[in-house]
């Protein structure tokens, strides 16, 4: 008998998706397939439960060809599974015979698949037309979905998820630039480290904040904010028209 194979064929292992459209969930099986489940798993799958954490309801081989939102903003590690036991509970994880799986993380996985779903989003400054000081601007823009997580200790505490931080391939910029002609010399970016960035919670989300005196060769007047976040080879951003004052 051939021996049982599964393997991810889309996505791609690192590649970016912008918000849009749902994402295309592709996998080969070799072998026998007789009395088999299929499951797709998204390590940010904000849907997850107990009883289903995986992605799909439906466990036939149709789920071989499929697509999922895949809408929360981060990596995903994706990871295709087939067993001959439909349920999760362990009397049926001890009862499988046949299974296979395909995906995960570096460095356990052979052939890992994490993908990027990419989301800019400022939260300070709220609106276009606020002023900034120069000298003590605060920006607040999101986080990926699991960037922090809650913290066994005191209620409401919060603290970085160093399991999706050590996955992470979300990158990001801030750039400040004047309106009108293009002004290389009044630009700038701000620097960002986002490993020891501060972090807020609001709205149910998790926000980076950056503080502090903007870059020295800026001047006042009418400035675009942008923010950009890349990962996987795509880009999306979102944008601010500001007012740098002294």
């Amino acid at each position: 008998m051939t021996a049982l194979a599964l393997r991810i064929v889309q996505p791609v292992h690192d590649t970016g998706y912008p918000p849009g459209p749902s994402i295309a969930l592709q996998g080969s099986l070799t072998g026998d397939s007789a009395g088999l489940y299929l499951k797709w798993y998204s390590s940010l799958n904000s849907a997850a439960s107990e009883t289903q954490p995986e992605l799909n309801a439906d466990h036939s081989l149709a789920i071989l060809n499929w697509s999922a939102p895949l809408a929360e903003f981060g990596s995903h590690v994706i990871v295709l599974a087939a067993t001959d036991q439909e349920r999760t509970d362990l009397s049926a994880i001890k009862a499988v015979t046949r299974s296979a799986m395909s995906g995960g993380a570096p460095p356990a996985a052979s052939a890992p698949c994490i993908v990027h779903r990419l989301v800019a989003q400022i939260r300070t400054p709220a609106a276009n037309g606020q002023v900034l000081s120069k000298a003590a601007a605060t920006l607040e823009f999101l986080a990926p979905a699991r960037w922090a997580r809650k913290d066994a200790g005191p209620p409401e505490a919060w603290v970085a998820d160093s399991d999706y931080q050590r996955i992470n391939g979300i990158a990001m910029r801030l750039r400040l630039v004047p309106v009108g002609p293009l002004d290389p010399a009044h630009s700038a970016d701000i620097p960002l480290t986002l490993a020891t960035l501060p972090f807020i919670r609001a709205d149910d989300k998790t926000w980076f904040r950056w503080a502090g005196a903007l870059p020295a060769n800026l001047g006042n007047g009418n400035h675009t904010l942008s923010l950009s976040v890349s990962g996987g080879g795509a880009t999306t951003s979102a944008v601010r028209q500001v007012i740098l004052a002294a």
